[in-house]
């Protein structure tokens, strides 16, 4: 199953970047990148089910190459192997809860978790606490 997004992996675990288009999808992920991601795809990502859990890859013909704002098509970006989708990070441009409820969707019946944020004051350090979150690095408190 394709799906539009940017991936990146993450401490060998994929993080999925949705939203509309123009609205920070690559930015965001070259930004994990630099702080020690890796580029799974840009624009189109192939989900499939190994081992009961949801995986995700590159389109081959879209391999390493991430369409920069103002720049173009780059190519020769470190690409990962396959690895299960962590998150989704769905950006968006009105602005997102506080504190928000935790919300999830299901891809081919596997439950994923989905963190909304507001692209217009977004940090990828919100992103990487996110991340840890769901690692077990940190707990996230309940109301």
């Amino acid at each position: 199953m394709d799906i539009q997004a940017t991936a990146v992996s993450y401490k060998n675990r994929a993080i999925l970047i949705q939203g509309n288009a123009g609205i920070g999808k690559t930015t965001l992920a070259l930004s994990l990148i630099e702080k020690g991601a890796v580029l799974i795809g840009d624009d189109v990502i192939e989900l499939f089910i190994k081992n009961n859990k949801l995986f995700c890859k590159s389109k081959e013909i879209l391999k390493g190459v991430v369409e920069v704002k103002g720049l173009g098509l780059v190519s020769g970006f470190k690409v990962s192997k396959p690895v299960p989708v962590l998150c989704i990070i769905h950006l968006q441009k009105k602005k997102t809860e506080r504190l928000p409820k935790p919300k999830s969707i299901s891809i081919l019946n596997k439950k994923i978790p989905v963190f909304n944020f507001c692209a217009c004051n977004l940090s990828e350090i919100s992103v990487l606490y996110a991340i840890r979150t769901l690692t077990g690095q940190m707990t996230l408190l309940k109301e």
